[in-house]
């Protein structure tokens, strides 16, 4: 914010202005009548709202037990392309190379890569070499992928906006997708926020760990 202010101070003041944001939370629309005058709204799709050629699914699963379901996840569903998203830097590293270890085709992308490991990680997803890519929400801005079959929230963002970020990844133009998201008990709180903003309620799902042979 101070960064804008700075910036919208150094402009003419006769000026035309175009805003543009994916979701339009309230934090948006107070930035929007502060700068703004007498905006024109055009919306392309309703508020905040979710896809809804996107299944979305929810399971409960304690926090140390989530990396064990995900890997069991990840083999019964047979996905060839699964973005998996993390909030932190740290688990999405760690993640990939833990499902690298099971014998998944994983990959990460995070701030901490160069761009040029992004697009050479982004390139191999597209290109079936890798299954899995593991991201934080930062480094998921703008990903153009097609045909994207399944999202997973690894870790539930405490910002519900994002998560309506994260699902519309999958079920682009017409195809459908599947949005799965692992909630602990401490999550709930902030998978709660996300059904009041969605304007859904999504049922959990008990996650059942089946043992390893």
């Amino acid at each position: 914010m101070p960064d804008l202010k700075r910036i919208l101070a150094l402009l003419p003041k006769q000026r035309q202005n175009l805003m543009f944001s994916a979701t339009f939370s309230n934090d948006i629309k107070k930035l929007a009548d502060d700068f703004l005058t007498n905006p024109v709204l055009v919306e392309v799709a309703r508020s905040n709202a979710t896809n809804e050629n996107v299944s979305q699914k929810v399971y409960a699963v304690e926090q140390s037990k989530k990396q064990t379901f995900l890997t069991q996840l990840l083999k019964n569903e047979a996905a060839n392309q699964v973005i998996i998203f993390t909030k932190t830097k740290l688990t999405a590293s760690r993640l990939s190379r833990t499902l690298q270890k099971e014998g998944i085709a994983a990959d990460a992308i995070h701030g901490d890569k160069s761009q040029k490991e992004r697009i050479e990680a982004l390139d191999a997803f597209k290109a079936g070499k890798v299954t899995v890519l593991v991201a934080t929400d930062v480094a998921a801005r703008g990903l153009d992928i097609s045909d994207l079959p399944m999202v997973i929230n690894y870790e539930i963002p405490s910002a519900p906006e994002d998560y309506v970020h994260r699902i519309g990844r999958t079920g682009r133009a017409g195809a459908s997708g599947i949005a799965i998201s692992l909630v602990c008990e401490d999550e709930e709180k902030y998978f709660a926020e996300i059904e009041k903003l969605i304007k859904k309620s999504i049922p959990r799902e008990t996650a059942q760990i089946l043992a390893s042979r």
